[in-house]
């Protein structure tokens, strides 16, 4: 029970990292191209 707890909280931690640090090179990769801020969200 406490291993698959650990591995839900590691497997959780690892998806948000690679989230943010995705939406980051993105955003980096977009003002490259354009020039201009990322669209967001509204």
């Amino acid at each position: 029970m406490l291993r698959k707890l650990l591995w839900s909280a590691l497997y959780g931690a690892t998806g948000a990292a690679a989230t943010v640090v995705s939406r980051r090179v993105a955003s980096r990769i977009w003002r490259t191209l354009t020039g201009e801020e990322p669209p967001t969200k509204k």
